[in-house]
């Protein structure tokens, strides 16, 4: 078998347990603050929202220093060091009481883990450049797969021995998957940059010269985004896009608490399988989107799937039972399935090999970057909108518009982004 074929198994499956793991307490945050005593639900909407953001927001800032490393010492490394972090890091918040030891250990997971963007620059490295989009599309779909099974497990869990306990099942499962990596993934030679080195003066001065060259490595990398234009316009859009997307996240399990056809004694497993719906959508169309966009444009693809997936987030805001949201959440699904393995796709279009793990770490930071500010803004603003007459049902109209403008943008830039290949 292929290096990049055996490669892929393992990553797949890799990624399939992690994010099954981490989609058990996402989700699930308000119910796991109610558990530790935070009663009122307009600090809930705030916390929830602070608590989902932190790790994708310090992943944000991170995710191209990894990238750029990875490119130098190799990516089998980065996912070893994100899967430990998820280990170490989510275990202890099984042990946190607090909201801000919570926040204080979200912070550092995110510092540290990332694995989805060293997990598709691992494989796409070696792997033919006709199959770019149909490898990101399966890879994206390894993790979609895990977001099926992960909330309604996590929601059960929670539901049968408390939320706290999620915590440590996504420890145990990022275990694996670290075990799993280390024996079954092989690193393929000639898939990293050059690394200059010093002639054996000594190891003090050969370690200052890798520290120097790299730093050197990590500018021109930040300096060559800033003039690719057309991966550029393509990260501010998916920033838009995405971030709308999860807007209203931190809110939805108890505004599910509020719909029709709810038990409260089964709200961690019912709120586990409205999320599912949207993951078990995106698992179901990715790979058509991964051929679509490899074969018509991934900006093209970007564009359209998110002004879909935007007249799927209006309705929600007047849904009176959780059938109806679950529905258009899968509606929804369908076309968000299309925007993060074109993103991925377009980054691997658009740059050479031997920057692919840099242009993945920045379009990895994009979509880390949204899926920190979307939920915070989103807390923050169900905040506010706790106490109107509405409540917070006109987040899901926020979210739709912040989508739409997303998509327009894209679709207006994408024609001349492409020309560019």
């Amino acid at each position: 078998m292929e290096p990049w074929r055996r490669n892929f198994r393992v990553v797949w499956g890799a990624n399939f347990v992690t994010a099954v793991g981490m989609t058990t307490f996402l989700p699930l945050f308000p119910l796991h603050l109610r558990e530790i005593g935070i009663a009122d639900a307009h600090t809930r909407a705030i916390w929830s929202g602070a608590l989902v953001a932190a790790a994708p927001l310090t992943a944000a800032f991170m995710g191209p220093v990894w990238g750029a490393l990875g490119d130098r010492i190799g990516r089998k490394p980065m996912l070893l060091r994100a899967n430990a972090a998820i280990v170490l890091f989510v275990g202890a918040m099984g042990f946190a009481a607090s909201p801000w030891l919570l926040l204080a250990l979200r912070l550092l997971q995110g510092v540290f883990s990332g694995f989805i963007a060293p997990a598709m620059t691992l494989v796409s490295v070696s792997a033919p450049p006709q199959n770019q989009g149909r490898i990101a599309g399966a890879l994206h779909t390894s993790v979609l797969a895990g977001n099926i099974a992960g909330p309604a497990l996590g929601g059960w869990i929670g539901d049968q021995w408390g939320h706290h306990f999620t915590f440590f099942v996504c420890a145990a499962l990022s275990a694996a998957a670290l075990v799993a990596i280390a024996l079954g993934v092989e690193e393929v030679e000639g898939s990293r940059a050059a690394v200059p080195r010093a002639s054996d003066a000594t190891r003090a001065t050969e370690a200052l010269e890798e520290e120097e060259a790299f730093g050197r490595g990590l500018l021109r990398d930040a300096a060559a985004f800033v003039r690719a234009g057309p991966l550029r316009t393509m990260v501010l859009g998916v920033l838009a896009v995405r971030g709308g997307a999860v807007l209203a996240d931190p809110i939805l399990a108890d505004f599910i608490a509020t719909l029709r056809g709810t038990d409260e004694e089964r709200l961690g497993t019912i709120t586990g399988l409205a999320f599912g719906a949207t993951a078990l959508a995106t698992v179901l169309v990715t790979p058509l989107w991964g051929r679509l966009g490899d074969a018509r444009g991934h900006g093209r693809l970007l564009g359209r799937c998110g002004i879909a997936a935007a007249l799927c987030l209006v309705p929600q805001a007047w849904v009176g039972h959780v059938a109806a949201l679950a529905a258009l959440r899968f509606a929804g699904g369908v076309f968000l399935a299309g925007v993060l393995p074109s993103a991925f796709g377009l980054a691997a279009t658009l740059s050479p090999v031997e920057q692919r793990g840099a242009a993945n770490g920045f379009m990895f930071a994009a979509i880390g970057l949204a899926n920190a500010l979307g939920p915070l803004a989103g807390g923050l603003l169900a905040g506010g909108l706790e106490h109107t007459e509405l409540g917070v049902r006109p987040l899901f109209c926020i979210a739709a518009a912040i989508v739409l403008g997303g998509a327009l943008f894209l679709r207006s830039r994408a024609r001349a982004a492409e020309a560019t290949r």
